[in-house]
C-alpha cells in the first residue's frame, strides 16, 4: 500500500470510532433515566444551608446587641436609682405629701418609653401660648383629629406617635369635657399617702400603692403626684417597662404644661387643669412654694425658695415667683356648679357693712325737764317776808 492509502485508511478509522462513542454516549443518555427531583432537592438542600448560616449569624449579631442594651439598661437603672436617692426630700406645701417631681426625671424630647436619650441631648419644649376657643372646638369635634376621646384611646395604648400638639390638646381640652372637674378628688388618692415619706417598701406595700395609685388615674387621668409616684414604686419593684410606660406619659404631660409660657409674668402664665399641678410645675423647676397669692382676673402667683442645686445652677438669676393661668378652671367649675356661685353672690348680697359714726356727727339728745335736779337756793339769797 501506498503511503497516502495508509493516511487515508487512519483517517477513516478515526472517523468511525468518532461514531462509534457518539452513538454509545447517545444510547446511555436514551436509557439512564436522569433524576431531576434529586437533584432539586439537593439545590435546596443546599439553600437551607446556606439560609441557617445566615440565621445563625444574624441571631449570633442581635444576642450581641441584646446584651449590650441590657448592659446600657443597667447603666440607666444606676444612674435612676442615684438620681431617685438624691432627689427624696420633703415638700410641706403638698398636703404633707413629699414625693415630688424632678427636672431630671422629666425629658418631653423622648420619643419612646422604652428609650432614653444620650446624657448630651438636651430637653426643648417650644412655648406657644394656647388658643384655649380653637382647642375647645378642636377636642369636641368627631370629625377633627384632635378630638378628645381619640387623643385619649392614643394615650392609654401608649402611642408613641403621639405629637407635642396632640398631648397639649389631650392635657388642655380635658378642660371641656363633661366629667372634668378642678377641685374633684379620687378617694382612693389617700390610701398612698402614708407611703409617701418611707424611702423603700416591701412587696405587699407596692402592691398596695400600685393598685390604689392606677385607681385614683382611672377616675383622674392626669393626677402626675400619683403618676410620679407609681412610677418610683414601679422602678423599686424592678417593673422597668411598665415604670417606662407611666414615665412617658408623665414627661409629655409636664412637657405640655411648660409649652403654654414661661411662668415668669402675667402675659406669660404657665396653663394649668388642676391647682395641684402648679405645684409639680414649681418643683420641676428646682424651687418650693412657700406662699400663694390670687390675682385678678384669674391667676395663681405661688413665691418661691431655690432649692440648693438651684441657687448654685442659676445664682442671681432665680425667680422669686411663678403665675399660672386659672380663668378657665374658675369658669368651668362656675359652669358646672352653678349652685356654690349663687351661694357666694347671696353671701356677698347679704353681708353689710357697718360705719362708725364720727362722735362731733351725733346731736345732742334733748334732757327732759323733769329729770333736771332741782337747784337748792341759798338761805342769804331768800328775801325776808314782811
Amino acid at each position: 500500500m501506498t503511503e497516502s492509502n495508509i493516511e487515508y485508511t487512519r483517517r477513516n478509522s478515526r472517523r468511525v470510532w468518532r461514531c462509534i462513542v457518539w452513538m454509545l454516549v447517545m444510547v446511555i443518555m436514551m436509557t439512564v433515566p436522569v433524576d431531576v427531583d434529586g437533584a432539586r432537592k439537593k439545590r435546596s438542600t443546599k439553600a437551607k444551608t446556606t439560609a441557617t448560616t445566615k440565621k445563625k449569624s444574624t441571631s449570633t449579631r442581635k444576642k450581641s446587641s441584646s446584651t449590650t442594651t441590657k448592659k446600657r439598661a443597667a447603666g440607666r437603672k444606676a444612674t435612676s436609682s442615684r438620681r431617685r436617692t438624691k432627689s427624696s426630700s420633703s415638700v410641706p406645701t403638698t398636703g404633707g405629701s413629699n414625693w415630688k417631681l424632678h427636672a431630671t426625671d422629666v425629658n418631653p424630647g423622648s420619643k419612646s418609653p422604652a428609650t432614653k436619650p444620650k446624657k448630651s441631648s438636651k430637653r426643648q419644649v417650644t412655648v406657644v401660648r394656647p388658643d384655649l376657643e380653637a382647642i375647645r372646638v378642636a377636642t369636641l369635634d368627631p370629625s377633627n383629629p384632635m378630638y378628645f376621646p381619640k387623643l385619649m384611646k392614643k394615650f392609654n395604648r401608649n402611642d408613641t406617635t403621639m405629637t407635642a400638639e396632640e398631648f397639649r390638646h389631650l392635657y388642655l381640652g380635658y378642660m371641656f369635657q363633661e366629667d372634668y372637674d378642678p377641685y374633684r378628688e379620687s378617694p382612693y388618692a389617700s390610701v398612698t399617702d402614708s407611703y409617701r415619706n418611707k424611702t423603700s417598701h416591701t412587696k405587699e406595700e407596692i402592691d398596695t400603692i400600685r393598685k390604689y395609685a392606677e385607681l385614683t388615674l382611672q377616675d383622674n387621668p392626669f393626677d402626675l403626684r400619683q403618676m410620679s409616684f407609681l412610677v418610683h414604686v414601679l422602678k423599686e419593684r424592678r417593673k422597668d417597662m411598665s415604670a417606662k410606660i407611666w414615665e412617658y406619659r408623665l414627661e409629655h404631660l409636664l412637657g405640655a404644661i411648660k409649652s403654654t409660657g414661661t411662668g415668669e409674668n402675667e402675659e406669660n402664665a404657665w396653663f394649668v387643669i388642676y391647682p395641684a399641678h402648679e405645684y409639680d410645675m414649681v418643683q420641676l423647676m428646682g424651687y418650693h412654694a412657700v406662699d400663694a397669692d390670687f390675682i385678678e382676673p384669674g391667676y395663681d402667683y405661688l413665691v418661691v425658695e431655690p432649692e440648693e442645686e438651684t441657687l448654685k445652677r442659676l445664682r442671681d438669676k432665680v425667680q422669686k415667683g411663678f403665675y399660672f393661668d386659672v380663668r378657665q378652671i374658675h369658669e368651668q367649675y362656675e359652669l358646672k356648679h352653678p349652685e356654690d356661685a349663687d351661694d357666694e353672690e347671696a353671701v356677698e348680697e347679704t353681708t353689710t357693712v357697718v360705719e362708725e359714726e364720727d362722735p362731733d356727727d351725733i346731736p345732742a339728745e334733748e334732757e327732759d325737764p323733769d329729770d333736771i335736779p332741782a337747784e337748792e337756793e341759798d338761805p342769804d339769797d331768800i328775801p325776808a317776808e314782811e
